[in-house]
């Protein structure tokens, strides 16, 4: 199970941990945004210390609903307890955890200051 709180902005924040170019845990908050369809999302600083390679730009409508390209990163991230192979979009806000990465299972938040949130696997189907 990965868990994490609600922060005093009212957003349920994880910790992530991705691994870097020389192999390094690196961990990092990240907001968790249902409203996003991606993995993650990373400013430039972070994705040039974790030293991951550009994969290809990507299109994707934020929440203004404009279409708009993103440059696209391929990075490693530890997801209940195993490496995953993920698209980080470089964006200059709060890093972001998409549905894209909680996809296959469950996310409970108590939504209150402080307040749990936990992310457990579906059993497979």
């Amino acid at each position: 199970m990965i868990t994490g709180a609600v922060n005093s902005l009212r957003r349920p924040t994880i910790t992530v941990a991705l691994i870097d170019e020389e192999g390094e845990i690196r961990s990092l908050e990240a907001h968790l945004d249902t409203g996003f369809t991606g993995e993650l999302t990373l400013p430039a600083s972070a994705i040039k210390q974790l030293g991951l390679p550009f994969s290809a730009t990507t299109s994707f409508r934020t929440a203004s609903s404009r279409l708009t390209d993103f440059r696209t990163y391929e990075g490693e991230i530890l997801w209940h307890g195993r490496r995953r192979i993920i698209d980080v979009l470089e964006s200059e806000v709060f890093p972001l955890v998409g549905v894209g990465l909680l996809w296959d299972n469950n996310l409970s938040i108590d939504f209150k200051l402080g307040g749990d949130v936990a992310i457990t696997e579906l059993p497979e189907s």
